[in-house]
C-alpha cells in the first residue's frame, strides 16, 4: 500500500455526548480540523446527512485493532500484587485496506478472523482504544453523524416485540428522521419500505414475545433490516444476517438484500459461511483470517486467485466452504497465513485495489467535503420524548402479565396481612407488639415485591444500547420515558389497592388523613424498591448477579431498621448504615402516623389506658414531638429515591455502547 502523507486523516475518538461515544475522524489539515470542531460543539442540535447524490463507496486503509494494549507503568509495576498482571496484545485487525461500493459485499472467514470487528470498526461502532486506520466515504472524511446516517443491523434480532412490524418501523421513522419531514411523508416511507421488502402480509402483525407468537424468523430479520432503511441509507452494515435462520428463511432474506443494492445501496455484511444460492448474490469479497486479509475482490474471481496459489476445487465444491476450508487449514500455522497474506499482497488485485484509494482520497476533499455535507435539525427533546413514552405505554399495555402479577401480589400482600393482623386490638399486649410487627412486615413486603422490575429493565438493556448507539434517542429521554410510563404507572395501583385492602382489613387508625399518609408512605416505599431495581439493571447485565445485589441491599436496610435490634447496641463504625436504610425512614413514618395520637389500654379493662403511644415512640427513639419530625423521615425516603434515580441515569450515560 501506498504510504500515508501528511495531508491524509488519522483515526481519533473524541466524545461529544458521553451516552452516544463514537469513532470520528480527525483529520490533521488545520482548515479540517476548525471545521470538525464546529461540529463537535453543535452536539445533538445538528446532524449531518449524507448527500443523496453520494455513490455510498467506502473506503479504508491501514485499519489494525489491537486489544489490551494499555499496559502498568513500568515505574508503578513494583506496587502492584504479583498476581495482577498487565494485559497481554492481542492483534484482532492486522493492516487491512480496501473498498466497498454499491452492491453486495462480504467479509468471511472463519470464527474469530476479525470480520465482525472489522464490519463494527468501518460503521464507527469500535471502542477506539488500539484502533488506527483510514476510512472515507467517496474520498472524503466521514461527517460527525456519520453513524447516525448509515444502516446497522445488529447479529442478533433486537426489537420490540410487542408492537407490530408496521408500528416499530414508523417509530423508527419518527425518532430519527428530522421534524422538516411530514407525517405523511413518513407514512409513505414506511409503506415503502414494507413493500420493499415483502412484509405487505405481516405488517399489522406483531413481532412476538415470550408469552404472544409473532411473525417468523426471516420476517423479523426483515423488519430489523426495515428498521434502518427507513432512513434511505446510501451504506447498510449487517453482522451476520443469517445467523439462527433455516437454509431457504436465509436465501430469502439474502436475496431481499440482494434487491436493495440494486437501487445503489453498499450492502456491507459479515457472514460465516453461505451456501452457493447465497454465495452467487455476492458482487464483492473479502476473506480474513486472523485479522489478516487474505483476499479481496470480485466474489466469483476467487476460485481463479487460489488456483494461482496452488489451491483448486474440487468439482460441485461450495466456492465458500473451499474458501473457508482452506483459511481454517492455513489457520493451523501462522506461517502459512503469512504467505497468502504476502501472495494477497503481491497480486494484481490488491495493485488495483490500492490504484483505486489512490484515487479515492482527492486532494479537493475540504471544498467536496463543504459540498456534500448537509446540516439538518435535530429533534427536539419533548417530541423524543412523546414517540419514545408512546412506545412504553403500548409495551406496557401489550404485555400485561407483569402490570397484572404487580396486582395479584398486591391483593395477595394486602389480604394476607389484613388476615394475619385483622382488627388489631387497642391493648398494651398484643396490641402494641402487633402494630409495630405490621408496620414492619407491610415496609419489607412492598420494598421487597418491586424486585419483580428488576428483569424486564435488564432484558431492556440491549435494546436501549443498540437505540441509543444509532441515534434513535438521548439517553435522558428513555430514562424520562422509562420513569414516566413504566416505573411509575407500575407502582401507583398496587400501592392503592393495597392501601385500600390492608389498612381496613388490619384496624389502623381510620382517619382520612392518616390514610393518606399510610398510602403516601407505601407508594415512596414502593418507588424506592424500583428505583434501586432501576440503578442495579443499569449497572449489572446479569439477572442472578443483579438478584443476589439488590437483595443484599434490602437485607442489610432491613437489618438496620431498628425493628430487629436496638441500634445503640449495634458497633459505632456500624451504625451509620441506619442513615441510608429506607426501610428505617419508612417504618418511622407509619409509626408516627399510627402511635402519636393513640392511648392503649389493658386487656381485661378497657377502660383502663395507661400507656400513650407517645411512649413507644420514646422507646424506639423516634422524633414526633412535631409535624416536621414525621415529614423529615418520609423527606429522607424521598431524596434517597431521586439519589438511586440520579445513579441510574447516570449508569445510563456510562454504559459502554461501542464494543
Amino acid at each position: 500500500m501506498p504510504a500515508l502523507d501528511d495531508s491524509q486523516v488519522q483515526i481519533s475518538i473524541p466524545v461529544n455526548d458521553a451516552s452516544l461515544p463514537s469513532t470520528i475522524i480527525q483529520p490533521t489539515d488545520e482548515t479540517l480540523q476548525r471545521h470538525h470542531s464546529s461540529q463537535r460543539h453543535s452536539g445533538r442540535n445538528t446532524r449531518i446527512s449524507m448527500d443523496l447524490s453520494s455513490k455510498g463507496t467506502l473506503s479504508f486503509r491501514n485499519i489494525s485493532y489491537v486489544i489490551g494494549r494499555r499496559q502498568m507503568n513500568n515505574g508503578c509495576k513494583k506496587w502492584y500484587p504479583f498476581f495482577i498482571k498487565s494485559k497481554s496484545k492481542k492483534q484482532i485487525i492486522d493492516d487491512v485496506s480496501g473498498i466497498f461500493t454499491s452492491g453486495m459485499n462480504a467479509i468471511m472467514g472463519p470464527t474469530g478472523c476479525g470480520k465482525s470487528s472489522l464490519l463494527d470498526i468501518l460503521a464507527y461502532r469500535k471502542d477506539h482504544d488500539g484502533l488506527s486506520g483510514q476510512v472515507f466515504i467517496d474520498g472524503y472524511p466521514p461527517p460527525s453523524s456519520y453513524k447516525y446516517t448509515v444502516g446497522y443491523v445488529v447479529q442478533d434480532d433486537i426489537i420490540s416485540g410487542a408492537l407490530t412490524v408496521r408500528e416499530n418501523l414508523m417509530f423508527s421513522a419518527n425518532v430519527r428522521l428530522s421534524d422538516d419531514v411530514s407525517n405523511n411523508e413518513r407514512k409513505e416511507r414506511v409503506t415503502k419500505v414494507i413493500h420493499d421488502l415483502g412484509l405487505e402480509a405481516c405488517a399489522d402483525t406483531k413481532i412476538g414475545t415470550e408469552f404472544l407468537r409473532g411473525v417468523s424468523g426471516g420476517e423479523r430479520k426483515r423488519t430489523c433490516i426495515g428498521m434502518e432503511l427507513v432512513l434511505s441509507p446510501k451504506i447498510l452494515f449487517l453482522d451476520e444476517p443469517t445467523t439462527g435462520l433455516d437454509a431457504s428463511t436465509a436465501r430469502n432474506v439474502m436475496e431481499c438484500l440482494r434487491e436493495l443494492s440494486k437501487s445503489g445501496r453498499t450492502i456491507i455484511f459479515s457472514i460465516h459461511q453461505p451456501r452457493y444460492s447465497i454465495f452467487k448474490l455476492f458482487d464483492s469479497l473479502l476473506l480474513m483470517c486472523k485479522g489478516k486479509s487474505i483476499y479481496h475482490g470480485p466474489a466469483l474471481a476467487v476460485l481463479p486467485y487460489f488456483n494461482t496459489q496452488g489451491y483448486s476445487c474440487e468439482l460441485h465444491d461450495n466456492p465458500a466452504d473451499f474458501a473457508l476450508d482452506v483459511l481454517i487449514d492455513a489457520s493451523r500455522q501462522s506461517d502459512n497465513i503469512e504467505k497468502l497474506n504476502k501472495a494477497y499482497r503481491k497480486s494484481q488485485i490488491y495493485e488495483n485495489i490500492g490504484s483505486l484509494l489512490k484515487k479515492q482520497v482527492h486532494e479537493d476533499r475540504l471544498e467536496k467535503l463543504h459540498h456534500k455535507e448537509q446540516e439538518v435539525a435535530s429533534r427536539s427533546l419533548f417530541t423524543e420524548i412523546a414517540y419514545v413514552s408512546q412506545r412504553t405505554l403500548k409495551n406496557t399495555i401489550r404485555n400485561p402479565e407483569l402490570f397484572l402479577s404487580q396486582v395479584l401480589v398486591a391483593i395477595i400482600l394486602a389480604v394476607l396481612v389484613g388476615l394475619v393482623f385483622n382488627n388489631m386490638e387497642k391493648t398494651i399486649d398484643p396490641g402494641v407488639h402487633d402494630r409495630l410487627g405490621a408496620i414492619f412486615f407491610i415496609v419489607v413486603s412492598q420494598i421487597f415485591s418491586t424486585i419483580t422490575a428488576l428483569e424486564p429493565l435488564i432484558k431492556e438493556r440491549a435494546l436501549f444500547i443498540h437505540e441509543n448507539i444509532s441515534g434513535y434517542y438521548r439517553t435522558t429521554t428513555y430514562f424520562i420515558a422509562k420513569l414516566i410510563c413504566d416505573v411509575l404507572p407500575m407502582r401507583v395501583i398496587p400501592s392503592i389497592i393495597f392501601s385500600l385492602i390492608g389498612y381496613f382489613m388490619t384496624g389502623l387508625q381510620r382517619s382520612v388523613g392518616q390514610f393518606f399518609i399510610f398510602l403516601l408512605t407505601i407508594f415512596m416505599a414502593s418507588i424506592f424498591g424500583s428505583a434501586i431495581c432501576f440503578f442495579i439493571s443499569a449497572t449489572i447485565h446479569t439477572f442472578a448477579v443483579a438478584l443476589i445485589v439488590v437483595i443484599l441491599i434490602f437485607v442489610v436496610m432491613f437489618l438496620f431498621s431498628g425493628f430487629l435490634i436496638s441500634l445503640d447496641s449495634i458497633f459505632n463504625w456500624l451504625s451509620w448504615i441506619q442513615w441510608i436504610s429506607a426501610v428505617r425512614y419508612a417504618s418511622n413514618v407509619l409509626i408516627i402516623n399510627e402511635f402519636r395520637n393513640i392511648n392503649f389500654c389493658q386487656v381485661n379493662q378497657t377502660d383502663v389506658c395507661p400507656m400513650n403511644g407517645s411512649e413507644i415512640l420514646k422507646k424506639k427513639a423516634v422524633d414526633y414531638a412535631t409535624d416536621w419530625d414525621m415529614w423529615k423521615y418520609l423527606f429522607a425516603l424521598t431524596m434517597m429515591t431521586i439519589g438511586f434515580l440520579l445513579l441510574a441515569y447516570i449508569q445510563l450515560l456510562r454504559i459502554k455502547k461501542s464494543r
